[in-house]
């Protein structure tokens, strides 16, 4: 019997699961809660940017409108200034939307636990350049650039800085041709609405001057001597 007690017996086996799967599961659901935080951000970044991109359709039309207004006013700096911000505006939703789109592309590819760092950081710079957005698009920015007051003129200077180097030279280009091409349509309607000279004036013809009869000259008499 004291060999019986005295031999080494293993413990049965455990039914439950082991603690390395214990925490690759837990890992596992981690890697999932942090993907699903990112696909829920990612989406609610991409409806932002689809109200921004609606507003900016509305707003651009706007702009070049007052650009046309401040160039009939002889403003030709605030006119470019107009157009210089639809621009920028326009290629920060770009930018934006090419922020979103690569981490899109990313969170649906198979390397998710590598690229987590990349993905956060693209989508952080996603969402900054849509709080720059939501922050510039605002109606008083440009209902300012109308008015002649020193507040409108700082808000000018405002934008102006805020552009800064932004706009490439092609685009500088593509402003000032784009200003060009309505100064001229101005010129044209204002044309149009001038009166049409004739092409040939009607002189009235002039009555004859009628000839006034001379009386005859009375001949000197010659006094006779006597």
């Amino acid at each position: 019997m004291g060999s019986l007690l005295g031999k080494n017996t293993a413990p049965p086996p455990s039914s439950g699961p082991t603690a390395r799967q214990a925490a690759n599961k837990q890992k596992a659901q981690n890697q999932v809660s942090s993907k699903d935080r990112v696909v829920l951000e990612l989406k609610a970044s991409r409806d932002r940017l689809k109200k921004y991109q609606t507003q900016l359709e509305r707003e651009s039309a706007d702009l070049t409108e007052k650009a046309k207004k401040l160039l009939e006013k002889k403003q030709r700096d605030r006119a470019k200034l107009c157009l210089q911000l639809r621009k920028f505006k326009e290629q920060q939703i770009e930018q934006a939307d090419a922020h979103l789109m690569n981490v899109l592309q990313m969170v649906d590819s198979v390397e998710w636990e590598s690229q987590q760092l990349q993905i956060f950081e693209g989508l952080k710079a996603g969402n900054s350049v849509l709080d720059a957005i939501h922050k510039e698009m605002t109606v008083e920015a440009v209902e300012d650039l109308m008015e002649e007051t020193r507040e409108a003129q700082a808000r000018a200077d405002e934008i102006s800085r805020l552009i800064g180097n932004s706009l490439s030279v092609d685009d500088e280009d593509e402003i000032l041709a784009e200003l060009a091409a309505i100064e001229q349509l101005e010129a044209e309607q204002v044309a149009l609405q001038l009166p049409i000279a004739p092409d040939h004036v009607e002189v009235e013809a002039l009555p004859a001057e009628t000839a006034t009869p001379t009386k005859p000259k009375k001949e000197a008499k010659t006094p006779v001597l006597a």
